[in-house]
């Protein structure tokens, strides 16, 4: 899918990998332990650049932002960041099928 960079070989305990799209303000993320992946919508633009531009950002840290501020998208306000389920993987190798849409 066009727009999304994939962010990987960072340090983290808990994501496996974040692939983020600046331009529509969205950002997949798989967690490593359960394989769950999440796309979050209307993410703030200036903090996925940071992410994209700061190589040092804890990835722990910065979903755990997104964890606490976003709301299921099920009950979505026009405007909100957002989040839903969208797959599941246990193969590190293989990019969520969001991705290869």
């Amino acid at each position: 899918m066009i727009g999304y960079t994939i962010i990987k070989g960072r340090y983290s305990d808990c994501l496996e990998f974040t692939a983020v799209d600046v331009l529509n303000a969205r950002c997949i993320v798989r967690f490593k332990k359960s394989g769950d992946e999440y796309l979050y919508r209307n993410v703030s633009r200036r903090r996925l650049l940071s992410l994209l531009t700061d190589g040092n950002k804890s990835l722990g840290f910065w979903i755990q932002y997104l964890r606490r501020n976003a709301i299921s998208s099920s009950t979505s306000l026009k405007g909100k960041m957002t989040y839903e389920r969208v797959g599941c993987t246990y193969n590190s190798r293989e990019l969520p099928k969001l991705l290869l849409a």
